[in-house]
């Protein structure tokens, strides 16, 4: 049996996965209010880098990835997971509330020195502007495109001092879809804010295919999906116990399917190296 046909078999196989009967299937996967927690980083960025090699990967954070976790006790000013996120390879992200703590200026710093790709379509930058922020970012797969738009959470805003402004979520969220509906099949929205306000948004941008959310430490094992809109709006818990997983299923005209459920993190998950072994390089510093 020659090389070529030895890969044909597999490469079908991948291929079926994540295209059915013409359908193709994106997965979001998704982490939350990680506050610091290093237990399971490098757990995370494995099990989400394994799956790209049979999925349709998009991997985002919806914020608070600073404060009341093992790694606060080194007051390295949001160094730490910065460092750790920038290599854990994710797609999107956006800041929480706890993510101010260290004022704009320092959030800027971070969100540039380790490549965040932060989305923010609601945040202008008055001063030092982060050359890695973007009001969204576009994914494409077999055919499909995919929009990711993020927002700054008005939550603690006050912490962001001058160097940071915020326009209200609804209108910049409005504007953002305006740019992205002609280009994009599926649009996902990241935010820090708390379900009740996510439904709201929902409500009133009807647009919207996912909400992939945080804030309020909750946990949605089971599709929460507003029959309205056709929205799905996920929590995935926090501290990185859990990775939230959602399944979009395109048919060549809308989203035709729809699969949630929240991935738990065990220490049998392969972790990814390089993560591994920066964040047991910042283990080591902490205090005894």
């Amino acid at each position: 049996m020659t090389r070529r046909q030895m890969l044909t078999p597999l490469l079908s196989l991948l291929l079926a996965i994540s295209v059915f009967g013409g359908e193709v299937e994106v997965v979001l996967y998704h982490t939350s209010d990680m506050h610091e927690h290093s237990a399971n980083l490098a757990r995370i960025a494995g099990f989400v880098a394994k799956q790209r090699e049979t999925e349709n990967v998009i991997f985002v954070d919806s914020g608070d990835w600073n404060n009341k976790g093992d790694l606060t006790a080194l007051k390295l000013r949001g160094e730490p997971m910065a460092a750790l996120m920038g290599i854990m390879g994710y797609d999107a992200i956006i800041p929480g509330n706890h993510d101010y703590s260290f004022g704009g200026k320092r959030l800027a710093e971070n969100i540039d020195r380790y490549k965040l790709p932060v989305v923010a379509c609601n945040a202008t930058w008055t001063t030092a502007p982060p050359k890695n922020v973007r009001p969204w970012r576009l994914f494409k797969f077999d055919g499909v495109t995919v929009a990711v738009i993020g927002t700054a959470t008005a939550i603690n805003k006050e912490a962001l001092g001058e160097v940071v402004t915020l326009a209200p979520q609804i209108d910049a969220i409005r504007k953002a879809i305006g740019e992205v509906e002609d280009k994009a099949d599926i649009i996902v929205l990241l935010t820090h804010q708390g379900a009740p306000e996510d439904a709201a948004i929902i409500k009133q941008l009807p647009r919207l295919d996912a909400v992939i959310a945080g804030h309020q430490h909750r946990c949605f094992t089971k599709l929460n999906y507003m029959e309205a809109t056709k929205t799905v709006l996920q929590h995935s818990g926090t501290f990185g116990k859990m990775i939230g997983r959602i399944a979009l299923r395109w048919d060549g005209k809308a989203v035709a399917g729809r699969d949630v459920r929240v991935v738990k993190v065990t220490p049998t998950m392969p972790e990814l190296p390089k993560v591994a072994a920066m964040g047991k390089e910042y283990v080591a510093k902490l205090p005894k």
